[in-house]
């Protein structure tokens, strides 16, 4: 008798039909694992969170962002809370706002995140979040090096309830990113 794979949800109420191609290995890579499920619409949302037991839920864009979306961060909010894991990753740190990034997890979640630079640099894990290594310096092509702000950090997570929300802060669809988000799926 086969066994039933676990479920994510990507959650992607503001789709973007290049998400698939820039971050294909991911989906891939999870599609090898669980069984992954879409949601483009609120009413999809709700209708799949409140039918269906997931592994986790991965916030691919903005939408849940928007107020027109209240609903559906209801549903995740009280998801979290019950011992499910919320990852926001992929595009949503490059497809939201500042100002709204600013208030979405204080306002949402009681956290005091806040934007900061954007960067490339190396991070490693230290006390649960991924930090600048030591000396780190920023990397890029057309700008000099500078040393990278240690008070900020690439992953950080959070206690919800009895479940976890993440934040992933890269955009760059790399491997090392892929690695971390299968981790945190436990994968």
């Amino acid at each position: 008798m086969a066994s039933e794979r676990s479920e994510i949800l990507l959650l992607s109420l503001a789709f973007q039909n290049f998400l698939d191609d820039t971050y294909s290995s991911l989906i891939d890579s999870l599609d090898k694992f669980v069984q992954l499920k879409r949601a483009k619409s609120s009413n999809d949302a709700i209708r799949y969170l409140e039918a269906n037991s997931l592994k986790a839920i991965l916030v691919t864009d903005e939408g849940l962002t928007e107020t027109r979306n209240r609903v559906v961060l209801e549903k995740v909010q009280f998801y979290i809370q019950n011992r499910g894991l919320v990852i926001f990753g992929l595009h949503f740190p490059n497809a939201t706002r500042i100002d709204v990034f600013d208030k979405f997890f204080d306002e949402g979640f009681g956290l005091p995140w806040q934007h900061r630079d954007y960067y490339r640099a190396t991070f490693y894990i230290h006390e649960k979040i991924f930090v600048p290594v030591p000396e780190g310096t920023t990397q890029s092509l057309v700008f000099p090096p500078s040393y990278v702000n240690k008070a900020q950090a690439a992953v950080v997570s959070a206690k919800i309830g009895d479940g976890f929300l993440v934040y992933s802060g890269d955009v760059n669809a790399e491997q090392g990113s892929d690695k971390v988000i299968l981790a945190l799926c436990g994968l």
